[in-house]
């Protein structure tokens, strides 16, 4: 089997579905799926042409887009890809539907008619139906997996110790990470291990300045730019992961997924989209007061911590590539029927 995989951005520029589809693409790989990665210059109208072209003179048996991405832009190809692939079946995973305004909607209208659609979330696959409820073909729940592997290193945990991991974005919950360590070292707690581990944003640099200056203050360790096995092995040696998510945890938090798969207890905010599943095994803090407080060992004891850290570990495989390769082969095995 050959599959034509699509996205508007491949590593090393900075794109989650960009790392999500290679990632995806060395699994179908080590699972002995061709698989073939179609990239533009130019993602605009004058890059139908040369998109047409590829897709012409690539022998795949499915062709699959990821969608959106960063080099997409406001692009309508991926949405024609269907009528560009000529008779061969299409599937398109669809990242995050439920972001997108409803005037912005209407854009994903030809996605209806593609053979098969991915979701992460059942949340996002409700409100396409809802959308359009006359599609064709048929719906599909894949789990996102880790773009961080886990790490290879033997290592002990600082107890107690606690990491962020993401974006350099405001209104990500970086600033609740800030509020805890600010709680935490004007309690004197001088020992404890903080450390912010992601990347800086085109356009946020005012904003990165700002992290860096709380990190020097706030004796927090700030690791920026590293590859993955490093953010990995920098997430092995801790006790926590503090991840507040605005509107709540759920299946699509891919730094949420790389926490877990090292080992990380997870403490974060729940919402409405939070699944039952990720509710009995991760450690729920509203607030930066609440988060220190299970950090310091006054809300949660140790033989609690054991019990969700192993329920955690579980958890992780829902992470697997394996897993998910395996999936995808099922669905792009049914649409070839």
């Amino acid at each position: 089997m050959k599959v034509a995989m699509i996205c508007g951005t491949w590593p090393p520029a900075r794109c989650g579905v960009g790392d999500y589809s290679d990632q995806l693409c060395n699994a179908l790989s080590a699972a002995d799926v061709v698989v073939e990665k179609i990239q533009l210059d130019n993602w605009g109208l004058k890059g139908l042409p040369a998109y047409r072209a590829a897709l012409h003179d690539s022998d795949a048996d499915i062709v699959h887009v990821q969608y959106p991405s960063v080099g997409y832009g406001r692009s309508y190809l991926p949405s024609m890809t269907r009528w560009l692939a000529g008779k061969r079946p299409c599937a398109v995973t669809l990242h995050e539907y439920e972001i997108f305004r409803s005037y912005r909607r209407p854009w994903f209208s030809p996605f209806s008619s593609f053979g098969a659609r991915l979701f992460s979330r059942d949340a996002e696959r409700a409100a396409f139906q809802c959308s359009f409820p006359s599609k064709r073909g048929f719906d599909e729940l894949v789990p996102i997996g880790s773009n961080i592997p886990v790490s290879t290193k033997a290592s002990d945990r600082a107890p107690g110790s606690v990491a962020f991991f993401g974006l350099f974005w405001p209104g990500k919950g970086i600033e609740a990470f800030l509020e805890l360590a600010q709680m935490v070292r004007s309690r004197k707690d001088d020992q404890r291990i903080l450390s912010i581990i992601g990347a800086p944003v085109a356009g946020q640099e005012a904003f990165r300045d700002e992290i860096r200056t709380a990190a020097g203050r706030l004796n927090i360790k700030l690791h920026e730019n590293l590859n993955a096995a490093d953010v990995a092995d920098v997430l092995a040696v801790h006790d926590f992961s503090y991840l507040p998510f605005p509107d709540g945890a759920d299946e699509r938090r891919g730094s949420l997924a790389a926490t877990l798969v090292n080992g990380c207890l997870p403490i974060t905010r729940f919402g409405d989209a939070t699944p039952d599943w990720m509710k009995s095994a991760f450690v729920e803090a509203k607030t930066p007061e609440e988060a220190y407080a299970i950090v310091a060992g006054d809300k949660l004891d140790e033989a609690t911590k054991r019990d969700l850290r192993t329920a955690s570990a579980a958890l992780s495989q829902r992470y697997d590539w394996s897993g998910i390769a395996a999936k995808h082969i099922e669905i792009y095995e049914k649409l070839l029927k």
